[in-house]
């Protein structure tokens, strides 16, 4: 039997529009195995939302999947009607998203809307239901969670808030957890008790996550994989040990040297010029190259193919391996 969870095949996703269509996630394919967290990496516009919108397929219009699979379980999601793909989405298949207060239904109670969740995709009593959802707060670290049951969202913390959303995903034992940077609009104290709680969890419940974030600290604290994403593309694909201690993509440098690092004495972060082109302003070749201060005549004319390095380590690049070796 397979350990695969999530097997993602050339997926492409574009919106349209009266000018045509513009590429939004162009050629993704990777795999997440049952247990695992892996994290998707890279700035603001690279494609990495658009990526978890099209496997939850709640992608609004003008977007939508052009091509591709999405298989869970072996079963293809673009294949299945919505009323199937209903009882999939929020059982098997949880969202965290960004910004918690935007998700919660301000008119509704806390209690009410992870009820929901629960009765939409558990056979019991709403009574049961009730007692479910104030111990799933209990266990993401809601002090009174009896109180908060009856409050609304609007009256409580940023982090409390998250806390909910991380509560009301995990009520109903999901195989996979897409969590698109579920830290991002906390302060630093309120995103490390988060990923500690989530760290708990997914050990409680074996759950399988995609970690959706531009914080490469983020990665550092849970992630067992990483995928790097720019332009709508993966560059870089490797276990996060390998992916920080030697990464082969410029790009993926770039990110990790404008991190603060607590062992390094600087004055200053490097940062990467430029910024991550529109979908439909690609370069010619590497779409890294106007920004890659070792772009070659090559990487400006001839798009790069994926590399193996080995089985498990993946990297899109003309001169990998002179950057390997630190030649570059």
């Amino acid at each position: 039997m397979s350990d695969i969870l999530l097997d993602i095949q050339n997926l492409k996703t574009s919106f349209y529009s009266q000018k045509g269509e513009i590429p939004s996630v162009n050629g993704v394919s990777f795999t997440i195995k049952k247990g695992e967290t892996v994290a998707l990496v890279g700035e603001s516009g690279s494609g990495k939302s658009v990526t978890s919108l099209s496997i939850m397929r709640l992608l609004e219009s003008p977007g939508r999947v052009k091509s591709g699979g999405i298989l869970f379980e072996g079963k293809d999601l673009l294949g299945i009607p919505e009323s199937e793909m209903l009882k999939i989405r929020g059982n098997d298949i949880s969202m965290i998203f960004q910004e918690p207060l935007s998700s919660l239904n301000p008119v509704f109670t806390v209690g009410n809307q992870v009820n929901e969740s629960i009765l939409a995709h558990q056979n019991i009593s709403k009574k049961e239901a009730k007692a479910r959802t104030i111990m799933q707060l209990g266990k993401v670290g809601i002090p009174n969670p009896e109180k908060v049951f009856n409050m609304y969202p609007h009256s409580l913390s940023g982090g409390m808030r998250q806390r909910v959303m991380i509560a009301m995903a995990l009520s109903c034992n999901p195989k996979l957890l897409i969590a698109d940077e579920p830290t991002t609009a906390l302060d630093v104290t309120i995103q490390a008790q988060i990923l500690k709680l989530m760290k708990a969890l997914i050990k409680e419940y074996d759950t399988s996550i995609l970690m959706i974030t531009h914080d490469i600290g983020v990665v550092a604290e849970i992630a067992d994989r990483v995928l790097v994403m720019y332009a709508g593309k993966l560059v870089e694909e490797g276990d996060v040990y390998s992916i920080f201690k030697n990464p082969k993509h410029p790009y993926t440098k770039g990110l990790l040297n404008s991190t603060p690092n607590i062992n390094l004495v600087t004055d200053k972060l490097e940062s990467i010029k430029g910024t991550v082109p529109p979908p439909n302003q690609l370069p010619s070749g590497c779409a890294f190259h106007p920004r890659c201060e070792f772009a070659t005549e090559e990487c400006k004319t001839h798009e790069p193919p994926m590399f193996h390095i080995d089985e498990n380590y993946l990297v899109k690049c003309w001169l990998h391996k002179e950057i390997e070796k630190g030649v570059k």
